[in-house]
């Protein structure tokens, strides 16, 4: 089950939220079902609850994508809930965090300092990383410039001291160097601090995949910020352009979002091209289901 959940987890970088919920789900009611039959102090039956934990969180992350966040925010819960009928310290952190990171309420960021207290000394390196990494962006979107740098400083010492020798589930098996970069940038960006959100964004987006279009879309829409903040319009525009197009190829919401976004601030700084834009970006659509 461990095996073929986590086969499936990769999709969402090709296809998005809005085509990959259903397979998430599926798989959390198989292992809900196989939960029911067993007595919940057995060893099988905690390996179940973390795999649900697991499951849950990542069902709760392609709902999110695919812009239903009132429905996310109750599969991370439940995630929460699993993850602690497990035992397991570092995966209740994260759904913790999951919840900090989607819903960016005023509380988000303190959510997410406790979710990375709650890590414990004993966690794994690259999952120190990946709650360092997403209390760097929750301390961003709250303004705390220094929180952030402090949060991004501990995610890249993590990754320093990961030997990459034990074996790594699926939920954070995916933090590299490479994704640090992604996110150092978003930070920046945000910060509205170009010269250092732009370094990590090209370096990154240079050696992203190109079919992994949801994140090729949301991070130049980031890098589309940087270039306006650096006084840059034209390469705003273009960069903007070209995230549009990808934006339009996936189930996810959140590519059009932002680039509604970036493309808001074009018109209110004056930026020629600015105005079409915002309409192109109005009139777009992803290729969500009306529900999930």
């Amino acid at each position: 089950m461990r095996a073929r959940f986590s086969r499936l987890v990769n999709l969402d970088n090709h296809l998005g939220g809005g085509d990959t919920y259903q397979l998430y789900a599926t798989e959390l009611s198989r292992t809900e079902s196989a939960l029911q039959t067993m007595s919940p102090r057995t060893a099988v039956a905690r390996g179940l609850a973390e795999l649900a934990s697991q499951q849950a969180q990542q069902a709760g992350w392609a709902t999110f994508d695919a812009g239903f966040n009132d429905a996310a925010h109750r599969l991370f819960v439940y995630g929460k809930q699993a993850a602690r009928e497990a035992g397991d310290r570092a995966l209740e952190a994260n759904a913790l965090v999951h919840i900090a990171y989607a819903t960016n309420d005023r509380d988000a960021a303190n959510v997410a300092d406790a979710a990375c207290d709650a890590l414990g000394t004993s966690a794994p390196p690259k999952a120190v990383a990946l709650l360092e990494s997403r209390r760097a962006w929750s301390r961003a979107r709250s303004g705390d410039r220094d929180g952030a740098a402090r949060a991004l400083d501990m995610a890249r010492d993590a990754l320093q001291n990961d030997s990459g020798s034990d074996p790594e589930p699926s939920w954070y098996s995916w933090i590299d160097h490479n994704e640090l970069d992604i996110m150092t940038g978003r930070v920046w960006s945000v910060l509205r601090e170009p010269a250092k959100a732009t370094p990590p964004l090209v370096r990154a987006l240079d050696g992203y995949p190109a079919h992994w279009a949801r994140d090729r879309a949301l991070y130049l829409s980031w890098l589309a910020d940087a270039c306006l903040d650096a006084d840059d319009p034209e390469s705003a525009i273009a960069t903007a352009d070209t995230a549009l197009d990808l934006a339009t190829t996936v189930a996810s919401a959140r590519p059009l979002i932002r680039i509604r976004e970036v493309a808001q601030r074009c018109v209110g700084r004056g930026v020629t091209g600015g105005p079409e834009l915002l309409a192109r970006a109005r009139a777009a659509r992803a290729p969500i289901p009306v529900a999930l």
